[in-house]
């Protein structure tokens, strides 16, 4: 096999591989304006929201998200102000993020709702 071929055949493989991680980043680009349910679960877990607002949003110490799922705006706010009830601001949550969280909100009590725990698991956990 020449040794031309044998470049274009390896930049083919490697370009197959590096498929799936393209697709997964433009998925959580900037560009969806309505959010990912998912990725806002992702997030509710991973900054620990589940210890106040409960697993679920169900509320336990804090609001039940459920019954009255928060806007956009309301999210914005809460996160980035704080409430006076004691929840803290988190400062470093991108406008992106708040869609999401947004979005993963709207979603509570759907067959849309992503119910998994793990959330470190690429793409879409599977639990």
């Amino acid at each position: 096999m020449p040794v031309r071929l044998k470049v274009l055949a390896a930049a083919a493989f490697v370009g197959l591989l590096m498929a799936p991680t393209a697709l997964m980043l433009s998925a959580h680009s900037d560009g969806d304006p309505d959010g990912d349910p998912i990725e806002g679960r992702k997030i509710f877990l991973r900054d620990n929201c589940y210890s106040c607002h409960g697993a679920r949003a169900e509320g336990n110490m804090c609001p039940n998200l459920r019954n009255d799922p928060p806007d956009e705006s309301d999210v914005e706010h809460a996160v980035r102000e704080g409430k006076e009830t004691g929840m803290p601001p988190f400062p470093d949550l991108t406008d992106r993020d708040v869609r999401d969280l947004a979005a993963y909100f709207e979603t509570l009590g759907t067959a849309n709702e992503p119910t998994f725990t793990h959330w470190w698991e690429p793409g879409v956990p599977t639990r």
